[in-house]
């Protein structure tokens, strides 16, 4: 839990303002409104903003996962865990996870619980919500062992994803050098000779060279500012737009979208599903899961989800008002009334959008190495074209 500090009004108009531990702003404003009070303004408490801006920012959800893996392994092994967590730390390289894992053994050593080591270490939240769940249950090696398996999945899928698009990548790569050396070190020769002949060139030949004569004189200047233009847009957009509707337009994307959005799912049902075995709150298991998730759609519909669980709707009226999940999701939630098969039911969904995106990315697989080689061919065969046609109208003249 993290605590909070806010300002509100009451049911008599007056001004008041304190402290309160809760897992998220959201679940801190049902609270407050629960009470019966009108929230102003909600923000961390400022030991809790010291706090965090001494240890720097936060663990990605990928380190978090890999420091949740050797917890597990650790407490699986009946090992003890500062131990455990020191010989592993002195096999990393230098780098922040090593100082992050000899931090956290420093502060075992003095005596704090696992738990509250990890939120002063700025770990993914589901990580000490695991941790609480286990030492709850007495099975901490067990939950964290279900939860190493099931994100298993989303590095195998990244994986696939790369090794998928590398072939077409590297086409494209090769290309972009095949024309920089051609622009540069082959058609400015063609083009003293066409212009010691005095030939007549089509339009895109001559288009061709003047493109050729200019990136040989200002291609270095030319490459800079495209690339900074491109920067200062793409960051001016993700201002201007925020993450949220940036994600929500890359996910109306065709093709691109689908496949974010499906990996996002398949990341977070299989991490939802063990959060809920692990009797973690389900509001509360439900903003950890998205967060977790790594999309930012997906972590503003949990939210929403989290918010409707508090008013007192249930899991399926509160997704049908978020509005934005597939139905495939909104009909497996009817499944959280058999609360032992619910769990199940995450798994089997979770194992659904996987295999959606294993056949999204065997498609691609498939189909964009032909694609990019025609258009390979086709570029550097146009060139071919476009620089001999002169030749053979000067030959024919010749003969």
């Amino acid at each position: 839990m993290r605590k909070y500090s806010y300002i509100a009004i009451d049911s008599r108009g007056v001004r008041v303002s304190g402290e309160i531990e809760s897992s998220d702003p959201d679940a801190v404003v049902s609270q407050l409104s629960a009470r019966g009070l009108r929230i102003e303004s909600v923000q961390l408490a400022p030991e809790d903003r010291e706090q965090a801006a001494a240890r720097g920012p936060r663990l990605s959800a990928a380190d978090s996962r890999e420091v949740g893996s050797h917890i597990s392994e650790i407490v699986s092994g009946g090992l003890p865990l500062e131990a455990g967590l020191a010989a592993i730390a002195e096999e990393f390289p230098r780098g922040r996870l090593r100082r992050t894992l000899r931090s956290i053994v420093a502060d075992l050593a003095v005596g704090n619980d696992l738990e509250t080591v990890l939120k002063r270490h700025r770990t993914s939240g589901f990580l000490p919500a695991l941790v609480r769940a286990g030492q709850r249950s007495g099975r901490t090696g067990d939950i964290l062992e279900n939860f190493i398996s099931a994100t298993q999945v989303s590095a195998e899928l990244r994986q696939t994803m790369g090794m998928a698009l590398a072939y077409p990548l590297i086409l494209i790569v090769t290309l972009g050098c095949l024309l920089i050396f051609l622009q540069v070190f082959v058609i400015p020769q063609f083009g003293d000779i066409f212009a010691e002949f005095g030939l007549k060139l089509p339009v895109l030949t001559t288009a061709m060279l003047v493109t050729s004569d200019f990136l040989t004189k200002y291609g270095g200047w030319a490459l800079l500012v495209l690339g900074g233009a491109a920067a200062v847009v793409a960051v001016s957009l993700r201002l201007a737009l925020g993450e949220l509707a940036t994600r929500r337009v890359l996910c109306r994307l065709p093709v691109i979208g689908a496949l974010l959005r499906w990996s996002a799912l398949a990341r977070f049902s299989p991490l939802l599903s063990v959060l809920i075995e692990a009797r973690v709150p389900l509001d509360e298991a439900i903003v950890l899961a998205g967060d977790a998730a790594g999309d930012a759609e997906i972590r503003d519909d949990c939210r929403r989800l989290a918010t409707g669980l508090r008013s007192g709707n249930t899991l399926e009226q509160a997704a049908a008002e978020a509005g934005r999940l597939p139905m495939s999701f909104l009909r497996a939630l009817t499944w959280e009334r058999c609360h032992e098969g619910f769990p199940d039911v995450l798994r089997s969904m979770a194992d659904l959008y996987a295999g959606r995106v294993r056949a999204l990315i065997t498609l691609l697989a498939v189909m964009l190495p032909p694609i990019v080689f025609v258009f390979v061919v086709g570029v550097v065969g146009a060139i071919v074209v476009l620089l001999f046609m002169p030749l053979f109208e000067l030959l024919r003249k010749l003969s």
